[in-house]
């Protein structure tokens, strides 16, 4: 039966009485709204204009080399470059003048410049001038986690305080400032992305991902909660077309802090020695390493003489635990590293052919940034097609030069071939001692082992580099 909609008198009364009542109720819910849009813009100009005098550009000078392209090769024929100028950002974290900026933004440069916020300069000054500019010097820097500490001669400066807490939420709102294409004191807003974000398996650092815009120029300022807080200190950016995408990456303000305080005291960073090197696990390695898991740290390398070895770590454990707490990563593993000093013990548990070791492993040395001598190579010799390497013998290098490797057994990379079946991280000077925990020889034994490996099964090498153990993994082209 076919049915039609018609509406009553009733209703139709029943709405009129009705609509005043609901227009009322959208009244209420706008004028809400409005009160907390106004609220929430009050309290966002507060936190600008609490950070922003805090807020620094920093000016560089050096060799046109020596900014943005990451090359430090030497090439003693090329024509000398000019000076140039690059600008970051930075943060006043000591009113005597202390600033926080990236080790990129002033590693390399020749004289270094600070210009402060206008709003900066209302307390005295040695000179007692109305300059907002001065000169800075570098106090220290610490490369791994891309941070340095500058010092410029002023006082009562502004400054902004850490987040101690740093309990910081996906969606959390960040406000982050600089310099970005040399425009002092601009502003973006955003949101926190993750709070604990790791770019490479190897990197030092766990990164604050934001979808605030971060540019060239923001290197070194910080990132802000809505307290106006120090929650990171902006490093990088992510981008495919140059500008950015809402990929931007900031140094999380507890390793700030702990940089920061430690610069100031010292003048440089060490960190906690047990005489292992260790790597970031990745599906590839775990697979080929047998390792429990596809993510944390193995142990790549012990060092010869050190209580490490003496205690019976190898290369291959799998880093379970440090002093109780879980290694997820390896930015957690230095993190616990660097609060230990000479003296202190460390607590390890490790995972080996599924059997647990616990021991407990002196502090006995500290590191710092290492610079290796290249290793040397001799002429090309047999070719491996596979990784698309050029090879030789262990046994047939001079006795020189064996002198130097910690394992006198192996293949030597003497240089990359064109082409190649598979795609592997090796270069000259690097010897193979081993394929997916195969010792290897000779070049005709590594050409058979990888030829045994079935398709699609992972394959990981151990590789001596420059005296020290890593495994690289391979990839099929």
């Amino acid at each position: 039966m076919a049915r039609t909609c018609r509406t009553s008198p009733a209703f139709i009364l029943h709405v009129r009485l009705q609509l005043p009542v609901v227009a009322l109720a959208f009244s209420c819910v706008a004028w809400a709204q409005s009160d907390s849009l106004a609220a929430f813009n009050t309290t966002l100009e507060g936190v600008v204009a609490k950070v922003a005098p805090a807020v620094v550009e920093v000016q560089a000078t050096g060799q046109s080399t020596r900014f943005g392209d990451g090359n430090d090769d030497d090439n003693s024929n090329s024509t000398p470059s000019k000076s140039e100028r690059f600008i970051g950002s930075g943060v006043i974290l000591d009113s005597s003048g202390y600033i926080v900026t990236n080790a990129h933004v002033v590693s390399g440069a020749k004289s270094l410049t600070v210009k402060l916020d206008k709003d900066a300069t209302q307390g005295s000054r040695p000179d007692e001038t109305s300059s907002t500019t001065f000169p800075a010097r570098l106090i220290g820097e610490f490369k791994e986690a891309d941070l340095a500490v500058l010092k410029v001669e002023a006082a009562q400066l502004p400054t902004i305080s850490f987040n101690t807490n740093e309990n910081l939420r996906p969606g959390q709102l960040v406000v982050a400032l600089g310099s970005p294409a040399g425009l002092q004191g601009s502003i973006s807003i955003g949101v926190v992305s993750t709070a604990g974000r790791q770019i490479t398996p190897d990197g030092h650092v766990a990164y604050v991902q934001t979808d605030a815009a971060i540019n060239p120029g923001n290197s070194g300022g910080p990132l802000v909660d809505i307290r106006g807080q120090l929650v990171g200190i902006n490093s990088f950016f992510i981008t495919q077309g140059g500008g950015s995408e809402g990929l931007g990456f900031a140094i999380p303000s507890r390793l700030v802090k702990f940089v920061y305080e430690t610069i100031r005291r010292t003048g440089r960073v060490s960190w906690a020695d047990i005489g292992v090197r260790v790597q970031g696990v990745t599906p590839t390695l775990s697979l080929g390493l047998r390792l429990p898991r596809d993510s944390g740290v193995v142990v790549s390398d012990v060092i010869p003489g050190t209580a490490a070895e003496q205690l019976g770590i190898k290369a291959g454990d799998f880093l379970s635990t440090i002093d109780g707490q879980p290694v997820e990563n390896l930015p957690k593993y230095y993190e616990a590293m660097y609060h230990k000093g000479m003296g202190d013990k460390v607590a390890l548990n490790l995972i080996r052919d599924s059997h647990r070791i616990s021991l407990e492993i002196p502090i006995t040395a500290s590191m710092g940034d290492v610079d290796h001598a290249a290793a040397e190579s001799n002429p090309p010799s047999n070719l491996v097609p596979k990784l698309g390497i050029l090879c030789s013998e262990v046994g047939t290098m001079p006795r020189i030069e064996t002198a130097q490797l910690r394992s006198k057994t192996g293949v030597l990379v003497e240089a990359k071939a064109v082409g190649g079946d598979m795609q592997a991280n090796l270069m000259a000077g690097d010897v193979i001692h081993s394929v997916n925990l195969t010792s290897i020889s000779n070049v005709a034994q590594l050409q058979t082992v990888l030829d045994q490996v079935k398709s699609g099964t992972p394959i990981v090498l151990q590789v001596e580099r420059k005296s020290q153990f890593l495994y690289v993994p391979v990839d099929e082209n």
